[in-house]
């Protein structure tokens, strides 16, 4: 009987799919497409069991540095995390020549910014994760690949290697594919940074592959969405997972000037020395993104929407200009709220004017 409900199953999936898109739907909201013309038959079987995955941050394969348990970004192993361009810090939802960080449009080239980017300000995982983790560089990736098992696998439904080194212990590197003007290749394909360019200039080394093949290459181009797999010299290192809900920045060197009347504005300046310096719980300091600045009435309560347009990093040095306007109505008592975002998550600080 189960045969011929298969057979039934798989006539009707042909009739019903020819020129179309299979899609496929996972528990964890993630979904692939296939075109229909490709597939050759669906089946069903029992569901095998995930292979099992070393616990914790922190993976000892018995290489020469630690691994992390996951993609940069992501909490679970299975997770892609974010995209990455080769020496950028922060993700973003479309990566081009143009918009890469580290290209000169007035000249058409690459700006050159080392030959071992990893544990340098231009490393994300650095960045993201602090001191302790940085991108690993080709020998390690090579080290990485000559010296574990490889094993394609599935994890939860994610396509993946999984990777088992010399000391028994394994890591899971999912299939994430890479990012230009939107995700290609997921579930199919790998694609991981290392911090180590070529001598071309526009690209560097990655770890790439599918199914049947792997290695370390040049990637294509350096400003690609790529996943990035953290490694570290600490077999305690932890990546921030600290509540930084109270934190706040040192505005007492914020100026501004209220102008008072209808539509009028207040004028500022976000000086070094101020919200550069993001005091943590820890007692440690930071450079932050500013995500928005509204105007917010300390009599009332009442907000303006006065966001930024775009994201401006502040960094250690600098001091950033910044206009809000005044409501008609104007306001008795100014106060500006500066919403930066750390580590994932918005926190917001205040600055009184003239009160």
């Amino acid at each position: 009987m189960k045969k011929y409900i298969y057979i039934i199953t798989f006539f009707s999936f042909q009739l019903a799919a020819h020129g179309q898109t299979v899609n496929v739907h996972f528990k964890n909201g993630q979904q692939i497409q296939y075109n229909a013309d490709n597939v050759d038959y669906v089946d069903f079987s029992e569901k095998a069991a995930d292979p099992t995955l070393s616990a914790g941050k922190v993976v000892d394969l018995g290489l020469s540095v630690y691994w992390a348990s996951c993609n940069l970004g992501a909490e679970k192993p299975e997770e892609s995390g974010e995209y990455y361009a080769w020496g950028e810090t922060k993700p973003k939802s479309k990566y081009s020549e143009s918009n890469y960080s580290y290209y000169n449009d007035n000249t058409a080239s690459y700006i050159d910014i080392g030959n071992n980017i990893s544990g340098t300000s231009y490393d994300a995982a650095t960045f993201n994760l602090g001191n302790d983790w940085r991108i690993p560089t080709k020998d390690e990736m090579d080290e990485l690949k000559n010296k574990c098992k490889w094993e394609w696998k599935q994890v939860s439904g994610i396509n993946g290697f999984m990777v088992t080194g010399p000391n028994g212990n394994t890591i899971f590197l999912p299939a994430s594919g890479y990012h230009y003007s939107y995700i290609s290749h997921l579930n199919e394909d790998l694609a991981y940074w290392t911090a180590t360019p070529t001598s071309s200039k526009t690209t560097a080394y990655a770890l790439q592959g599918h199914s049947s093949f792997y290695d370390v290459f040049s990637a294509m181009y350096r400003y690609a969405g790529y996943s990035i797999r953290p490694v570290t010299s600490n077999p305690n290192a932890s990546s921030d997972n600290t509540d930084h809900s109270n934190d706040y920045i040192v505005t007492d060197k914020v100026t501004a000037s209220y102008l008072g009347g209808s539509m009028s504005t207040i004028n500022g300046i976000i000086q070094a020395g101020s919200q550069l310096n993001v005091l943590f719980n820890n007692g440690s300091s930071q450079s932050v993104t500013l995500v928005g600045i509204q105007l917010v009435d300390a009599a009332t309560s009442s907000e303006s929407n006065n966001m930024l347009s775009g994201e401006v990093e502040v960094k250690a040095g600098e001091s950033i200009s910044y206009t809000v306007t005044v409501g008609s109505s104007g306001v008795d008592k100014p106060i500006i709220r500066f919403t930066y975002r750390y580590n994932k998550k918005n926190y917001v600080a205040e600055a009184k004017c003239g009160f």
